[in-house]
């Protein structure tokens, strides 16, 4: 009863907490002049890969020791990200492509993968290809924020405490921690309700804590689908992996340099895979609700898959 109750309030603060994420990030686009995309890729979809980066520092540096779980962690996010969290979102509202953004993205999503799968092939990630690798990240945000592209045209209609700068950050920032910890208690209970259940280990793994580190991009999504700004969610969804294909790895391996299981290579496939064909729907321009809906089928296939 009790861990039933907490995870209906973990729900309700990743709702809530995704509400003031988007509210506040529209109010940042405005304000700054600068496009949705952008907010979306540098606040939105950096921020909510903080449980990630948590989840592969631990695995790392902590007590657990299990250099497999950082980089199954980096690849299963991501694999969620495009078939999970972009086919609900299009199932909401049809997913628009900027015609704008998309070299920049598409080079960037296609190097964070080369970078990634290189990791394989070296075996081992040391402290100057973490540095490589978190160099390539903060290339990317720069190119992001300073390229002609970043800035709006979009004329600010804010109006009240929106029109300060300060209190929109605050509130994005808020909005993404209410989210993260929403998503922690969330996931903690349901581990709990699974277990009274009887639920092995490995499906509660597989499930609940897989799909329990996205959760934040979950929402501000689906939120930002709600509000019918696609460009917010594209940019989360696109931040959000490029973040744990570079940063995650670059910054865990300068802390402490860690091996790379190639028994995961078959998941990485998976994530290349699904990687290219969301590059080529952003190619194609837009995302339709029935391709949401093959998307979200595609990722159940997956989950069962790995059952067996």
């Amino acid at each position: 009863m009790k861990e039933g109750l907490l995870f209906i309030l973990g729900l309700a603060f990743l709702i809530a907490g995704g509400e003031a994420m988007v509210r506040g990030a529209i109010a940042l686009s405005k304000k700054l002049r600068v496009s949705g995309l952008v907010i979306g890729i540098v606040v939105v979809g950096f921020g909510t890969s903080v449980p990630e980066l948590l989840a592969s520092l631990f695995s790392v540096v902590g007590k657990i020791n299990s250099p497999g779980l950082a980089i199954g962690n980096i690849i299963g996010s991501n694999i969620a990200n495009i078939i999970l969290i972009l086919g609900l979102t299009a199932l909401i509202n049809p997913v628009v492509f900027t015609e704008k953004a998309r070299f920049r993205e598409i080079f960037s999503l296609a190097m964070s993968v080369v970078l990634l799968g290189l990791t394989f092939f070296l075996g081992y990630i040391g402290r100057p290809y973490g540095m490589i690798m978190t160099a390539a990240m903060l290339s990317y945000i720069i190119w992001s924020v300073f390229s002609p592209d970043a800035k709006s045209e979009e004329v600010p209609d804010l109006t009240g405490p929106w029109k300060n700068f300060f209190f929109s950050f605050i509130v994005t920032a808020v909005g993404i921690a209410v989210m993260i910890g929403g998503a922690k208690l969330m996931v903690t209970n349901a581990v709990a309700i699974a277990r009274d259940w009887h639920v092995s280990e490995t499906v509660i793994g597989l499930t609940i804590v897989a799909v329990g580190t996205s959760l934040p991009e979950l929402a501000a999504s689906i939120i930002s689908a709600i509000h019918k700004r696609s460009d917010l969610a594209i940019g989360n969804i696109i931040g959000s992996n490029i973040f744990n294909s570079l940063m995650i790895p670059g910054v865990t391996a300068i802390i402490k340099p860690f091996p790379v299981e190639r028994n995961i290579l078959p998941d990485f496939a998976v994530m290349t895979a699904v990687t290219v064909v969301f590059i080529l729907f952003m190619i194609r321009g837009k995302i339709s609700r029935l391709a949401g809906a093959l998307f979200f089928t595609a990722y159940l296939a997956y989950m069962i898959l790995i059952w067996k």
